[in-house]
């Protein structure tokens, strides 16, 4: 039997625990739901694209523990709340005991930025807490999987790592906030702010403290908390759209953009994320048709150089050494009306290929479209395909078997055990099979723990290969 005094004591209790509980203040918009405390701290953020409603939404809580936005305001007051909806806008005025409002927030129905003014002098912290850290990750995979530090600068955005050792304190007008690959939080002040950031070797979480340079001036702040995505960013504000590949140079930033926009048609048309993927690298190939014949005609002038110098190479090198070696092979070339370097003519094809290959490395990287999206046995194609698990962990790969890239590297194989060229003899054809081979091993090391979406693109674009080299068979056999 519970005593009457007990039983008054817990229902006090309850009734104060209730009264803290009401008193947090809950916001839900087409694309954020937000939690503030009752002196007006931003607790908790949850952000959601493209809109809650959907039931295949992805959503990611952006807060810490200790809350996203909270102020440092020394003892506590007692503030009043109201709360006011007009224009698809909900306000809410957090006034001190004499009515006059000190903190308002607005927040629109629709959309990732909401806004923050203070009449009062401000000090605030910034973080994102454990649920924003992204997975672990092995190997090179790990280079993706990292929360950072954005600072606008002009047209440019600084990246700063959350384990630099070396404070970073700076006073800016400027957005600035944090990000891992699919969700950012960034702040953009009315006002010049000083700002700090916590970082060092074993900080996994961001946190930002700001503070008006201007002595007893109010505080006025714009948030964009949401995804990293092109249309959502441009929409908030059109610089945020710099966060996109903001690594690197414009014109490949270009291609990134493009191929993005392209991938996005296509899955409008075919039923799955993963089959768009696979249709992207054929519609990229053929797009690049023209351009790959150019480098096919290069890369057969130099197999041809390579056949008609090759007996007089192999003679030179026979017979004279050093010096007196090199002085015959200019001259040979001089006599053949070869330029020496001509071999770089080879290279075309890797500067056709390249700046697509990393614009499509990147995009895939970033595309928040393939973050939970699931294909034949791959779960998430944001991730490593986690073919099974293994009982063990290997250094570097992690303790997964990853099973896509695997079948990457038996398409390059195949691939190069089919490449021939009439004009190569049977040491050329056996030194260039080698060299595609060490490729394909290379490029088995460096896609192994990245997100399957990259590397089903790479994969059947190994797989276009086979097939038109085997095409190219059948015309040579029925000719």
């Amino acid at each position: 039997m519970i005593s009457n005094g007990l039983r008054t004591w817990l229902a006090a209790l309850s009734l104060l625990f209730s009264t803290f509980v009401a008193a947090d203040v809950t916001v839900d918009t087409e694309s954020l739901h937000l939690q503030f405390s009752e002196d007006g701290d931003l607790l908790l953020v949850e952000a959601c694209f493209p809109t809650c409603s959907e039931a295949a939404a992805k959503t990611r809580l952006l807060s810490a523990t200790q809350g996203m936005l909270v102020f440092d305001e020394g003892t506590a007051r007692g503030w009043e709340l109201v709360r006011e909806t007009r224009q698809s806008t909900t306000t809410l005025s957090f006034a001190d005991p004499s009515g006059k409002p000190v903190r308002r927030w607005m927040i629109p129905d629709k959309g990732w930025m909401i806004s923050f003014e203070s009449s009062e002098p401000e000090k605030a912290n910034l973080a994102s807490g454990v649920a924003f850290r992204p997975l672990p990750s092995s190997g090179f995979g790990n280079l993706l999987e990292q929360t950072r530090y954005l600072f606008f600068d002009g047209s440019s955005v600084e990246t700063i790592g959350l384990d630099e050792t070396e404070q970073t304190d700076r006073v800016s007008q400027q957005w600035f906030g944090f990000r891992n690959r699919f969700w950012t939080a960034m702040v953009l002040p009315g006002t010049p702010l000083s700002i700090a950031v916590h970082s060092g070797e074993s900080v996994q979480d961001a946190s930002i403290e700001m503070a008006s340079t201007i002595q007893d001036q109010g505080l006025g702040l714009k948030l964009y908390l949401g995804p990293v995505e092109p249309a959502a960013l441009s929409g908030s504000a059109s610089e945020l759209e710099s966060l996109m590949y903001s690594g690197l140079w414009f014109w490949l930033r270009w291609i990134c953009q493009a191929l993005y926009y392209l991938l996005n048609w296509i899955a409008m048309v075919v039923p799955h994320w993963g089959l768009a993927v696979m249709l992207l690298s054929v519609v990229v190939g053929v797009l690049m048709r023209p351009l790959s014949k150019i480098a096919d005609r290069l890369q057969h002038q130099v197999h041809e150089t390579d056949a008609r110098l090759a007996p007089a190479l192999a003679a030179i090198k026979k017979d004279y050494k050093g010096e007196q070696q090199s002085e015959k092979i200019i001259a040979m070339y001089k006599t053949e009306n070869v330029h020496p370097l001509y071999s770089l003519k080879s290279l075309a094809g890797v500067f056709v290929v390249i700046p697509v290959f990393i614009g499509a490395f990147d995009m895939l990287a970033e595309n928040i479209h393939l973050s939970g999206e699931s294909f034949l046995w791959i779960v998430d194609l944001s991730h490593p395909d986690a073919f099974m698990q293994l009982p063990f962990s290997l250094p570097f790969f992690g303790g997964y078997l990853n099973l896509l890239p695997f079948i990457m590297t038996g398409f390059s194989f195949i691939a190069s055990k089919m490449h021939s060229h009439p004009a190569m003899d049977a040491a050329q054809q056996r030194k260039h099979a080698r060299n595609l081979v060490l490729m394909s091993l290379g490029f088995l090391v460096l896609f192994y723990t990245f997100p399957a979406g990259m590397v089903l693109y790479w994969t059947t674009n190994n797989l276009i290969s086979v097939i038109k080299t085997l095409w190219k068979r059948y015309r040579l056999g029925d000719n």
